[in-house]
């Protein structure tokens, strides 16, 4: 037995040994500019799990590396992060030294997922804008209501005081059913339904907006663009913070975050918790008292296991419950939006209940030939009304009101192949597929109280109808994208994506009035359909600098398709899917020892088979394709440090978008009308976003004492709120500003949003309106351990 492991113990030392010679390492040293080591700096491999924190001479080392290329990625709190491209030879020692600047001197260069893989983003060839924490935290952004004009060409359509509406549009493209227009990710998992995303930014690392159809790489739904949302993620440096915030309107909100490695370089885990509440902006002449009210609480917990430097494992639960009460303050008509402003008059409560929970794992190998990506995910969406739910009478009339009780359970799957990270190879490949299945079930009671018969005096009023519906839909994609360097500047991009659904619903209704129980009013109709698409994209992009790239792409993206239930004619059940078509130029640099970022984006957008919800008889309203809108326009998004402390952001677009066909019913010649030449909703010509921060940092302090003054100026365009552009809202500016000291544990900030207290409707549909929020301001109390 002992010769035997003798023996054994020879033969793994004698394949070890050339193992490990051949085996490579990268070290060096990050310093300030002065020269002095940064302890606790990350310095990672980008797409591997290969990293290390600087000691506290600033001296780092990765070892047991392959050969091939690399990005090498540095980041310290304070200083301005760099990315720098390497390649390592067979057995190599390299030694890779690095100088930060203060982040109040440099800009950050920026690494982003949006092509399935860690890249710069100022190297990808397309139009991302991309905020980091600190950003996030600088703007105060705390739902997506805030993402206004943060990115060209986006527009966020606020709903009043419900947290459930996901109204996002980028170039003018956004939807008008239940299906998005604008896709949303959050930490890798794709939120099917407007009305369950999360809303609420609980703890947020990132947030990238891509701009324009994102088919190939993110199916169903991206036909506008993709905003993809990632929490912090734990490592092995321990961190944490809490917040807590005092405003007007009785606003109190606490954030809670914490982050630990439980087993060094092996398993971290971090969490967070945010509850949030604010009192009435509305009042109610009907019961003289505040109208609304806002409470909501978020959980995000991760945990990170790294069984080998080759695989790691990534556990996610997230949780948003929102308590609403008074969510949808609509008015009648434009003209009340303006004359009462913040006034209903109802006699219900509006309360809306939403729990969201979402859960994924998502499993990483890197490998020598290949990388490997598994994301499993599952979410639970439930959404209801309390008592009589939403008066859609607008009065104190016990008239009609709604309360539907709606879930979603929804299972997916998406598991990539890509090139390996270290590779030499001119050719770059990711390749998947991609699986779901999503069950709904909704109740929609419609009451009809007494005061009804005062619209319809046969109706027999008080009763209630009670839809009941069942949906289960399931669908699968396969897709594939490679880029080839055909020189060292010039490279090509194809992929093409192939996705296809299958969709079902059941559905009855049921006649109640008090006191009998409730009769059959509809039996039951299945209804079915199925719907695929080919969603190509092409790019050819020229580096003409190591920080000058410029680019021309074309896009294809498309949205779901769906089901008419309550069509008479059994071939207008399904309506189609839409398609869009976007080709884009771009200009991208970074100048002036990375100190200016300009940015510079034409593109010109075909959005086809729009799906409107119309009548074509002027009864029986339907969601049909009868709209093609066309778009182009030009896009900036400029960073400068002009002087040491000062930080300028500015971005503007500038889009001509018309409709070159849309067949809607017109009641006036009581028939079908081509309103060819209009403008699409919610879609202002110029959008602009102008932000300027100056920190002062005080020379010595031990703590890293700072002073810092902040400036925001919102400018849009006017847009209009009917497909016949008859109602709109004028142009109009928006003022925020912030102000207040910070230290390497502390941050103490006075905030103020719409300084001037602007009136403007930010939403408008179907005979309802509802204004903007109003002036809003307070302090924040940031402590950091």
């Amino acid at each position: 037995m002992k010769t035997i492991f003798k023996i054994t113990t020879l033969i793994l030392v004698c394949f070890s040994i050339p193992a490990l010679a051949q085996s490579g390492k990268i070290q060096g040293a990050v310093t300030t500019s002065a020269g002095e080591g940064i302890n606790k700096t990350t310095v990672k491999l980008l797409n591997t799990n290969y990293g290390s924190l600087t000691d506290n001479q600033g001296k780092y080392s990765i070892s047991n590396l392959t050969a091939g290329n690399y990005t090498i990625s540095v980041s310290a709190v304070g200083y301005a992060s760099q990315l720098k491209s390497l390649e390592l030879s067979k057995g190599q020692t390299l030694v890779i030294d690095f100088k930060l600047a203060e982040s109040n001197q440099q800009l950050n260069e920026v690494t982003v997922s949006s092509e399935k893989r860690q890249e710069a983003i100022q190297k990808i060839p397309a139009a991302i804008t991309a905020l980091d924490a600190k950003q996030i935290k600088e703007y105060r952004l705390w739902d997506i209501t805030n993402l206004t004009a943060i990115a060209p060409s986006l527009f966020v359509v606020e709903h009043g005081n419900s947290t459930s509406s996901n109204f996002f549009n980028i170039r003018g493209v956004m939807g008008f059913s239940n299906e998005q227009a604008v896709a949303t990710y959050v930490d890798g998992v794709y939120q099917f339904d407007y009305f369950s995303a999360p809303p609420l930014f609980n703890d947020v690392q990132s947030i990238e907006i891509l701009r324009g159809p994102q088919g190939t790489l993110y199916g169903r739904n991206a036909y506008g663009g993709v905003v993809n949302i990632t929490t912090k993620q734990p490592g092995n440096t321990p961190s944490g913070y809490a917040e807590m915030t005092f405003g007007n309107y009785g606003q109190q909100r606490y954030t809670v975050s914490l982050s630990e490695p439980l087993i060094k370089d092996k398993l971290f885990a971090s969490g967070s918790f945010t509850y949030n509440h604010r009192g009435s902006i509305y009042y109610n002449e009907f019961t003289k008292s505040g109208f609304d009210r806002r409470e909501d609480y978020s959980g995000n917990f991760n945990l990170r296991y790294l069984p080998s430097k080759q695989w790691s494992l990534a556990l996610n639960v997230k949780n948003e419950n929102d308590n609403d009460r008074g969510s949808f303050p609509w008015v009648g008509s434009i003209e009340d939006v303006f004359s009462k402003p913040y006034q209903v008059n109802t006699n219900n409560t509006n309360v809306e209940r939403r729990n969201n929970f979402n859960t994924s794992l998502a499993a990483n190998y890197y490998g020598k030939d290949f990388n490997f990506t598994s994301v499993s995910s599952y979410i639970n969406w439930h959404e209801y009304y309390e008592g009589r739910g939403v008066d859609y009478d607008f009065s104190p009339l016990d008239a009609i009101s709604t309360a539907p009780d709606q879930r979603q359970h929804i299972f997916a799957q998406e598991i990539r192949l890509s090139s390996p990270s270290a590779s030499g190879s001119k050719l770059k490949w990711v390749a998947g597929a991609y699986g779901f299945t999503q069950n709904l079930h909704m109740i929609t009671p419609t009451f009809y109280g007494p005061d009804y018969v005062q619209f319809d005096p046969t109706s027999g009023a008080p009763f209630t109808t009670i839809g009941n519906s069942h949906g289960n839909n399931k669908g699968y994609a396969f897709f594939g994208q490679a880029t080839y360097s055909l020189t060292n500047q010039l490279d090509f991009t194809a992929g093409v994506r192939y996705d296809y659904e299958n969709r079902g619903l059941s559905q009855y209704t049921d006649y109640q009035k008090d006191p009998a129980p409730a009769t059959l009013l509809t039996p039951n109709a299945d209804y079915r359909a199925s719907f695929n698409a080919v969603t190509p994209k092409f790019v050819l992009s020229y580096k003409i600098k190591d920080n000058m790239l410029l680019y021309g792409s074309y896009a294809r993206g498309f949205r779901a398709g769906g089901l008419n239930t309550n069509a008479t004619d059994p071939a207008q059940v399904p309506y189609q899917p839409e398609h869009s078509d976007n080709y884009e130029i771009g200009w991208k640099n970074m100048l002036l020892d990375n100190k200016l970022k300009f940015n510079l984006t034409a593109f010109y957008l075909e959005q086809h088979n729009q799906q409107i919800s119309t009548a074509m008889d002027g009864i029986n309203a339907l969601i049909l394709n009868v709209g093609e809108m066309h778009n182009k326009g030009i896009e900036l998004e400029v960073t400068a440090l002009p002087v040491k402390g000062l930080q300028i952001d500015w971005n503007t677009s500038y889009s001509y978008a018309r409709y070159t066909s849309l067949l809607l019913y017109s009641a006036d010649a009581k028939a079908v009308v081509n309103y060819k030449g209009e403008q699409p909703i919610n879609t202002p010509p110029v959008s602009s976003m102008l932000a300027a921060q100056y920190t002062y940092d005080f020379a010595g302090s031990k703590q890293k004492l700072a002073a810092f003054v902040r400036g925001e100026y919102r400018y849009i365009d006017k847009y209009y709120f009917d497909f016949v552009n008859g109602l709109s809202q004028p142009a109009y500016n928006l003022f925020n500003a912030k102000a207040g000291i910070s230290s390497k544990n502390f941050e103490l900030n006075f905030w103020a949003r719409n300084i001037t207290d602007k009136k403007y409707v930010a939403y408008g549909s179907f005979g309802t309106f509802l204004l903007g929020s109003p002036r809003t301001y307070g302090t924040t109390l940031i402590a950091k351990f």
